[in-house]
């Protein structure tokens, strides 16, 4: 059994340490409503974003994760959406889906604040038989009906928005509670986690148009991470960009912007050990636009 604890807890303290509690994608500066519950509804078209991140590779059983979400406005005060994510590291997985409801408020002068709300219900997995156990006999086989959990949770969101700037904060997993994985030794701590956003967007000329930003992540068991972006796009159709995430990896993104969809790719180049094993992340993102006031742009906004 000693060894099983091992094994789950390095496997927890890994999640923790990257940030994977809560899936978030590099490239979510194109989707800020995967980070914040607030953006749903707040675009003048339905935008439906898949997502693929596969991390580390290079490793066997490294974690990956899928997402496919959508929202929109209801009315010019409400707005909904949703999202389903899958999350996989090892033996063990997280599916959960998300349904989030906002409401807008117009302070004038062009400026908006929508607050939003989501209820998540997910469901976390250890598959015991991709576990390396020292003793075949271990009890855990035999306590294996608590592998599978469902677990429901809550987050929220606040999004402050213009036509050429915006800020947010929002939080997640924020029923904070802890959850029994296999026996009562073995828990995760479902920990709250905080997400500060602001960017801007500056038309240098009519070929060019500069979009900085910069996230601010604080986890309660302890850990801050900062982001800061710098996107540029060419004739409101190509773009290109950089990220720097504190303490953990370099990112180079690219992609195009049509009239009805957005696609992206993104390298994330890791700086902390592991990347001296791995060949770096990879990541693609699609988002399709549907609806009226379709925006060309990769816009943030």
């Amino acid at each position: 059994m000693k060894k099983i604890s091992i094994i789950i807890g390095l496997f927890i303290a890994i999640s923790q340490l990257s940030a994977q509690q809560y899936i978030a994608f590099s490239q979510y500066m194109l989707n800020y409503y995967s980070i914040n519950p607030g953006v749903a509804g707040t675009k003048e078209y339905m935008p439906i974003a898949m997502g693929y991140h596969q991390s580390w590779t290079g490793f066997t059983n490294a974690p990956n994760m899928q997402m496919i979400s959508g929202h929109t406005s209801i009315n010019n005060e409400m707005g909904v959406g949703g999202k389903i994510y899958n999350y996989t590291a090892g033996p063990s997985s997280k599916t959960g889906f998300e349904g989030t409801y906002t409401y807008r408020f117009d302070l004038g002068n062009d400026m908006k604040l929508s607050l939003g709300l989501s209820a998540l219900l997910y469901q976390m997995y250890l598959d015991v038989s991709k576990l390396d156990l020292k003793d075949a006999d271990d009890d855990v086989l035999y306590n294996s009906s608590a592998s599978r959990l469902i677990v429901p949770d809550a987050a929220f969101g606040a999004y402050f928005y213009t036509k050429n700037y915006f800020a947010g904060l929002s939080v997640a997993q924020l029923v904070n509670r802890k959850v029994d994985f296999i026996t009562d030794e073995l828990k995760e701590n479902q920990v709250r986690h905080y997400y500060l956003i602001g960017g801007y967007n500056y038309k240098i000329n009519d070929n060019f148009t500069v979009q900085p930003s910069v996230m601010g992540k604080f986890i309660e068991a302890g850990i801050f991470q900062a982001d800061v972006n710098a996107k540029v796009l060419y004739k409101e159709k190509f773009f290109a960009g950089l990220s720097y995430r504190t303490n953990d990896a370099g990112v180079v993104l690219i992609g195009v912007d049509l009239e009805n969809l957005t696609f992206g790719y993104s390298y994330d180049l890791t700086f902390t050990d592991i990347g001296k094993y791995s060949n770096g992340s990879h990541e693609i993102m699609l988002i399709v636009k549907l609806g009226e006031g379709k925006k060309t742009g990769a816009s943030m906004l």
